[in-house]
């Protein structure tokens, strides 16, 4: 029983091999496994793209296995903004999570990133969260994010609720903070509206990034964005259709 809102087809990241994981889980008898197919405007990941502004494709698989462990991952064909091709991007993750009597959950688990044609953008994310009803928070802590040779801790607040006629809204909110460089550190947010039909799941969201890093392009580690000496704010939306299975 992961703490992983429901989001359509938004999910935790990390490797190849920690999606294997997924599929030992899958084994099990006990074990709820999900998954998704589809296409999004934009791969945005916590206000920037890594798809250098275009459509991406998706693929994900999310394992929910006996004894409250879960598992799960996901390929994107992603373009960084160095790259002049789209390249794979694996995302997976694994933890353990848990359920109080007072209705209150908690998880701690790591996340894993690689990035074909581009190893040095590979990191890892260690994490935990708690979740009560329809709101979740969950802290990040990574010792080489992105490849920038930084230590970073990223938090993230996420909500949301039914509307009428189906569909959902959500939004999220989230800080990257550099401790001893505060140029990396940035604000960034979501909110969006979803709904899902007989399998298809549809979803549309504004995505926003407060950028800090000065003085120069960001190369691939902002998406291709350049920033000026001041803050900066950029917003994107985002259209998603995904096929669940």
């Amino acid at each position: 029983m992961s703490l992983r809102m429901p989001q359509p087809f938004l999910r935790q990241p990390g490797t190849i091999a920690l999606t294997g994981l997924a599929c030992i889980f899958a084994a099990s008898a006990q074990a709820q496994v999900s998954g998704s197919a589809g296409i999004v405007s934009d791969y945005m990941y916590r206000g920037i793209s890594l798809s250098s502004g275009k459509p991406a494709a998706r693929l994900s698989l999310d394992v929910d296995g006996a004894n409250d462990w879960f598992a799960g991952g996901q390929v994107v064909s992603g373009q960084l903004a160095p790259q002049s091709h789209r390249n794979a991007q694996w995302l997976g993750y694994a933890g353990y999570a848990e359920r109080l009597q007072s209705g209150l959950s908690w998880e701690a688990g790591l996340s894993a990133y690689a990035f074909h044609g581009a190893p040095d953008w590979n990191f890892r994310e260690l994490f935990v969260g708690m979740s009560f009803e329809n709101y979740s928070a969950r802290l990040h802590y990574s010792p080489d994010y992105l490849g920038f040779r930084e230590r970073t801790v990223y938090a993230e607040l996420n909500g949301g609720a039914p509307l009428a006629a189906g569909w959902r809204y959500f939004w999220r909110g989230g800080y990257l903070a550099a401790p001893g460089n505060a140029a990396t550190n940035r604000a960034e947010g979501r909110i969006g509206v979803g709904t899902a039909l007989e399998g298809w799941q549809m979803q549309v969201s504004l995505d926003t990034a407060r950028l800090r890093r000065q003085g120069a392009s960001s190369g691939g580690g902002y998406g291709g964005y350049t920033v000026a000496p001041s803050s900066k704010v950029h917003s994107k939306v985002v259209l998603g259709l995904a096929r669940s299975f």
